[in-house]
């Protein structure tokens, strides 16, 4: 007698399939639809020189930097902080319709100098991390030179006070690569984790301090120097108050509604010889 086929194995595609689709669905429904997970382009600045025979991959010159702002302009992007990003993940608050983060790194004068009246000009938003060591010791010089000199505690809280410019940290003291075994904030060998910790505590602990003193304000992002990254850094970040650091990772940042997504934000540095353009129509292919 011909035996019966068994049914079982229709029901059991059917569920495959149906599976399958949910998946596509919800990866469908994430890119396009889902308004809490949004593409979000990081530019790294460094130094903004007059003199185009300085420039090179941390250094261009206030022309370029003005094209580039006024191509975001054009093209509909406007410039968000850390707080708004801050705001978006832990409050639910709205960003625009195409955000973009404007960041410099190191807090050179030449970013006062340069930078902050074209930033004006265009009333766009921007974030710079200082080393706070060097923002203490050109506070006693009388010493604005275009090339290496650093903010001053005056031209910050001028800078603050514009409504334009929020500061972060960079380290009070560690944006080192060389001579202490250190690089930036990064872990020495053979070093234990509680002698990392301590180390780097004492040094972010004191840039918040001094940040508080001279400005009545302490910063909520830390931006780690060379992009030296150890996982044993976020508790002591996260016990000193910070709610987001600031990587330089060189790709896309796409941020959620989940905390944890301002951890190491990523970051396009835009070196002498390219546009932001380029780099963002790159991106959000």
């Amino acid at each position: 007698m011909r035996q019966k086929k068994s049914g079982w194995k229709r029901p059991a595609l059917l569920f495959l399939v149906l599976l399958l689709l949910a998946q596509i669905g919800d990866i469908v429904y994430l890119q396009y639809f889902d308004t809490s997970r949004r593409r979000l382009p990081v530019l790294m600045y460094h130094s903004i020189n007059s003199r185009e025979k300085k420039a090179g991959d941390y250094v261009i010159t206030p022309e370029a930097l003005r094209s580039d702002l006024l191509w975001l302009k054009e093209k509909g992007y406007q410039t968000v902080v850390v707080q708004d990003l801050i705001d978006y993940v832990e409050t639910g608050a709205p960003l625009p319709e195409k955000p973009v983060m404007i960041t410099f790194d190191d807090g050179y004068y030449n970013n006062y100098l340069n930078a902050f009246p074209i930033l004006q000009e265009l009333q766009m938003k921007a974030v710079i991390s200082i080393i706070i060591s060097e923002t203490d010791k050109y506070s006693q010089l009388d010493e604005n030179r275009e090339n290496y000199s650093h903010l001053t505690w005056e031209q910050v809280n001028e800078m603050m006070d514009s409504g334009l410019i929020e500061f972060q940290s960079h380290s009070y003291s560690l944006h080192k690569n060389r001579g202490s075994g250190r690089k930036g904030i990064g872990k020495k060998r053979g070093e234990s984790t509680e002698e990392y910790q301590q180390a780097i505590r004492e040094d972010v602990e004191k840039g918040q301090q001094r940040f508080v003193e001279m400005t009545g304000y302490a910063p909520t992002a830390f931006t780690y120097p060379f992009g030296a990254v150890s996982e044993d850094s976020y508790p002591v970040l996260e016990e000193l108050g910070f709610r987001a650091t600031l990587d330089a990772q060189g790709k896309l940042f796409h941020i959620t509604r989940d905390p944890a997504c301002l951890r190491r934000i990523p970051r396009y540095n835009r070196p002498w010889g390219t546009t932001a353009q380029k780099i963002i129509e790159k991106a959000m292919k």
